[in-house]
C-alpha cells in the first residue's frame, strides 16, 4: 500500500509516518520509484503499537525506541521486553530523594522483599509508592505500606491472569501491545472503582449524620 493509504488505514497522519521512519521507529517501505514506497501489514501494526505506546503509554519516542528494540531482539526475554514497557510508564527519579522519602523507600522495599517480589533496582514504581506514602504523612494521615497490603493481594490475582494472558499472544509485538493497553487501562479502572466508592461512602455517612437521603444515581436528562 502507498503512504497515504498507510495513514488512512492507520488514522497516522503522513508527517507522522515519515516521522517515525526517520527517528526508526518504522522501518521504511520498500522504494518503488524516486518519492514513492509500499507499505505493509505489518507496517500498520508496527503503527498501532506505537501510538499506543505514546498515546496510551505517555513514552517519549527515545523510551519508544527502547521497547521496539526490545520486541525485535529475540534474544531478550519477553519478561524484559515488558519491563521495558512498565519503567517506561514511570517518571524517571529526580536527583535524590529527600530524607522522609529514603525512609519510606526503605519500608516499601522491605514490603516488597517480604513478598519474595523480584523487582528490578531501577525499577521507577518502588521510589514512586515511596513518594505518595511520604505525602500522605506531610498531610498528618497515618500512612505505612501495610495499608496497601489488600490492594497488593487484589492487584496480584489480577497480574497473574494479565501476564498469561499477553504471554498467550501469537508474537512479540502483540504481546507488549496487550500488556501496555491492560496496564494502563486496568490503573485508571482502579482509579475511578475507587472515586466511585470514595463518593459512596462519604454519601451513606452523610446519611448517617442526619442529611436528607438523596437520588443513588443522578442520570443526565437526554438532550
Amino acid at each position: 500500500m502507498k503512504i497515504s493509504e498507510l495513514s488512512r488505514r492507520s488514522g497516522v497522519s503522513v508527517a507522522s509516518i515519515k516521522f517515525y521512519v526517520r527517528e526508526g521507529l518504522l522501518p521504511s517501505g520498500i522504494q518503488t520509484a524516486a518519492n514513492q514506497a509500499d507499505y505493509s501489514d505489518a507496517h500498520e501494526r508496527r503503527l498501532r503499537l506505537i501510538r499506543a505506546l505514546i498515546d496510551v503509554g505517555g513514552l517519549t519516542v527515545a523510551r519508544v525506541r527502547t521497547v521496539l528494540g526490545a520486541i525485535d531482539d529475540d534474544s531478550t526475554t519477553l519478561h524484559d521486553a515488558f519491563g521495558e514497557v512498565m519503567h517506561g510508564l514511570g517518571d524517571p527519579a529526580a536527583g535524590e530523594p529527600s530524607p522522609a522519602v529514603a525512609s519510606a523507600l526503605e519500608e516499601v522495599l522491605g514490603w516488597i522483599d517480604a513478598r519474595g517480589w523480584t523487582i528490578e533496582s531501577d525499577a521507577p514504581a518502588p521510589l514512586a509508592l515511596a513518594t505518595l506514602v511520604s505525602t500522605l504523612r506531610d498531610f498528618g494521615m497515618p500512612a505505612t505500606i501495610h495499608d496497601f497490603d489488600d490492594a497488593a493481594d487484589a492487584a496480584l490475582v489480577l497480574a497473574e491472569v494479565e501476564v498469561a494472558y499477553a504471554r498467550s499472544m501469537a508474537d512479540r509485538t502483540a504481546a507488549v501491545e496487550t500488556m501496555l493497553i491492560g496496564t494502563v487501562v486496568y490503573e485508571r479502572a482502579f482509579a475511578e472503582v475507587r472515586r466511585i466508592v470514595l463518593e459512596a461512602t462519604s454519601a451513606r455517612l452523610e446519611q448517617q449524620a442526619g442529611a436528607p437521603p438523596k437520588t443513588a444515581v443522578r442520570r443526565r436528562a437526554p438532550r
